[in-house]
């Protein structure tokens, strides 16, 4: 009885195990996988930037001449003093909001800027008369005849003229592409500036005088020269403070979500202004004009640092 039952427990233990190894076995689930989300340029930034500025300015003065009860302009006045480039350190700092639709990107800046540069320029020219020759019959009752008496009339001019800016600032729209953290723009707007636009032209005229006067001694005529100086000074005084417009383009590049380094190129433009030279005398025979035509270039580094209001969640894949 006993041997009945051990035979019956094993047999029903060896079809326990062959229905369990017929059942499907059960696999564990995968990991999800994490992807960082899309990079995007929207959003608000502040920041500097630093580089190098430098201007051209055409304000080369030319001259008129009262002849004839009409000023006439002088051909023979032709200083060579065209333009003032000097280049000099610019810095500033910016701030903006940046729109991205998809791989193009719309974006609205303003920026203000230190100059340290002047545009002041001068030059020196010498414009010399011709003789003028005065002749003399006799000239008392001893029938003395006085050699003639030469006359010659020199100018030296002398120009330094100042236009220099202070301050630049710039509001100007941006449009470009993006390829993930770089961005390809380019960018324009209104451009304002500071400084004066005053000028100086000293005049220094010369007057030499070859003449003859009676020797009581050697009884006969002794030559003399004299030299009379006059010097006249025409200013010209106006406001230097300038609206134009201002165009360019660059590259930016983001670092972090938050931090993005620039550099950038900028042509800023500012209308001409007519200017005359006074010099305050009535009846002045002669008067200065020129036109200044005014313009900044800047090439320039910066770092801007965007504000993010929290970090977007990953992307959860799933497979």
């Amino acid at each position: 009885m006993k041997r009945t039952l051990l035979c019956a427990a094993a047999l029903l233990s060896m079809t326990s195990l062959g229905s369990a190894a017929d059942l499907p076995s059960r696999a564990l689930a995968p990991a999800p996988i994490y992807v960082a989300p899309a990079f995007t340029w929207t959003g608000f930034y502040v920041g500097g930037n630093v580089g190098a500025a430098w201007g051209g300015r055409e304000n080369c003065p030319l001259r008129n001449t009262f002849y004839d009860n009409v000023y006439t302009l002088d051909s023979d006045y032709l200083p060579n003093c065209n333009g003032g480039n000097k280049v000099g350190v610019i810095g500033g700092v910016q701030a903006g909001y940046n729109w991205q639709f998809g791989g193009w990107l719309f974006g609205l800046e303003g920026d203000i800027n230190w100059l340290g540069r002047n545009n002041g320029n001068g030059y020196d020219f010498s414009r010399y008369g011709e003789p003028r020759m005065d002749r003399y019959d006799i000239i008392d009752d001893n029938d003395r005849t006085r050699p003639p008496r030469v006359t010659v009339t020199n100018h030296t001019y002398s120009w330094s003229g100042n236009g220099s800016a202070n301050t630049l600032g710039t509001i100007r729209a941006r449009f470009g592409f993006t390829t993930d953290r770089a961005l390809f723009f380019v960018t324009g707007g209104a451009a304002f500036r500071d400084g004066d636009n005053s000028a100086t032209i000293t005049d220094t005229k010369t007057v030499i005088t070859s003449g003859n006067s009676w020797n009581s001694v050697s009884s006969g005529w002794d030559n003399h020269e004299n030299r009379e100086v006059t010097t006249t000074t025409y200013t010209r005084n106006g406001n230097g403070n300038k609206v134009g417009w201002a165009l360019g383009g660059g590259l930016e590049y983001a670092l972090t979500p938050n931090l993005s380094t620039k550099i950038e190129y900028l042509h800023a433009q500012f209308g001409n202004g007519g200017n005359t030279y006074s010099s305050g005398l009535i009846d002045d025979c002669q008067n200065f004009f020129g036109d200044s035509k005014n313009s900044i270039d800047i090439v320039r580094v910066g770092l801007n640092y965007r504000f993010v209001s929290a970090a977007p969640a990953p992307v959860l894949a799933r497979y």
